[in-house]
This record gives C-alpha cells, structure tokens and sequence, in this order.
C-alpha cells in the first residue's frame, strides 16, 4: 500500500494506491483531521509532494514520529519518467511535474500511446489556487506552460479591490456579452481561462507542428469550469498529480 499525498496552498490531497489501482481519494483542510487518518491507515510506504514547506515539515516530523515512516518528498533533485527541460528548474513547482508526469503515466498505459510519435503533445490543466498549463512533448519532455491566477482568485479580486463591483462566482455566467454587472464580471473571468486554453492550443498547432493534442484536466475547481470548455476535448482526472506522485516514487523506489 502506497500513501500519495499532495500538500497544497489549500488542503491536502491523498490517494490510497494497491499496485496501480486508487482505493481511496480524499481532501482535508485540516492538518489535525489528516493525522488522525494517518494514524488509522498505517500505510507501508508515502510519498508526499508539497508546496508549503512548514506543513511539509509537520508532517514530516509527525510520519517519522508517529508511523516510524521516512516519506519519500518530491524534489527537483529526484529522478524523473519525464526530461525537464526548463530554463528555471529551481522555481518549478512540484505540483507542475506531478501532474506532467501523472498525465505521461497514463498515456503510457493506454492504447493512444500505440501511436505515440512527433508531433504529439500532452497537457495538463490544473485548476486550483492557480490555474497551470503544463506541456510535455514528444517523446516526454516537459517544455513548460503558463501560470494564471486561479478562477477564485480573479472574482475575488475584483470585488475586493474595486469598491463597485459585487461579488461574483462561476454560477452567475449566462453568456459571452453580459447584460449586467454580475453576468459581466462571471463572463469575464470564464472566458479568459477558456480564452487562454484555446490560445495555447492554436500557439501549438500553428508554430509547433502539434498534430494531435491530449489534454488532461485536474484541480479543486475543474468541474466549475469543465461544462465551460465547449469546443475543448479534455480527460477529467481528479488525482492526475496523486497518480504523477506514485509514478516519481516508483522511479525512485527504495526497494
């Protein structure tokens, strides 16, 4: 049994694994919570990717202490299924090539990677705090992407920084020209993440030579935004990065 977690600005993301088969998915947003759930699972073996160091450190000190477990952290300096070639290696996320590399597990085990050739692309698409796009190249090089903030954080800072404008959310969207300030605001920020998907795609089949293009989606706040992206064909995977954090530690196994 292998214990994959995903330590987030937000909550803490875990997938119970049994060979390559999920168990269990859960969320907590409640370091407490999850201790107490570490302590029932006693699983044989974790890894952990993380983007807040002080709750790596917590839970780190708290796996060794209480499970008697030396977890796996997911760093830059592992051995990785996918070439980074990135310019910044020291300031990419651990998130970014957890989910670059969940999607290149699991192209990998279907039948589309039969044809796996030039000119083929994979993305990924994470819908979180901030909204991600990762784009690996054939034959799996991770090339980079682009960073926007994340769907909550654009409607809340409109209303936050604007004395005028109320606040808004995903549901007050009704179409591309608003009629109102709130369908306004909603269309908006809807449209720009969906503008800057479509942008990406094009940028990839015109300078690129991108001939055929997988899209992986992920991220807490995906299914608000998924029923938005009409003329985009994408893979929902709730635990894309839970599935990239077992294939790194599979890479990089003890035993």
């Amino acid at each position: 049994m292998i214990l994959a977690c995903d330590v987030g600005n937000t909550n803490v993301k875990t997938a119970v694994f049994h060979g390559d088969k999920i168990e269990e998915i859960f969320s907590f947003d409640n370091l407490n919570t999850f201790f107490t759930y570490l302590e029932k699972l006693h699983p044989k073996e974790i890894a952990i990717a993380s983007v807040v160091p002080s709750t790596t450190e917590k839970l780190t000190d708290f796996i060794k202490e209480k499970i008697g477990l030396k977890p796996l952290l997911i760093s830059k300096d592992l051995n990785f299924n996918l070439t980074i070639d990135y310019d910044s290696i020291e300031t990419l996320g651990i998130d970014r090539i957890c989910s670059a590399e969940g999607a290149y597990k699991l192209f990998k085990n279907s039948n589309e990677f039969n044809n796996y050739a030039e000119g083929t692309y994979l993305i990924t698409i994470d819908f979180g705090t901030a909204t991600t796009i990762n784009i690996i190249r054939y034959p799996g090089i991770f090339t980079g992407g682009l960073i926007a903030p994340g769907i909550n954080m654009m409607f809340n800072s409109l209303s936050q920084n604007t004395a005028q404008l109320p606040r808004v959310n995903e549901n007050d969207f009704r179409m591309l020209i608003g009629r109102d300030t709130k369908t306004s605001i909603a269309s908006g920020v809807i449209n720009s993440v969906a503008g800057m998907i479509e942008k990406t795609l094009k940028h990839l089949k015109d300078n690129h030579n991108a001939e055929y293009i997988k899209i992986f989606i992920t991220g807490g706040n995906a299914e608000k935004i998924m029923p938005h992206l009409n003329n985009i064909n994408f893979e929902y995977q709730k635990a894309l990065v839970l599935i990239g954090v077992k294939a790194i530690f599979e890479k990089n196994s003890r035993r």
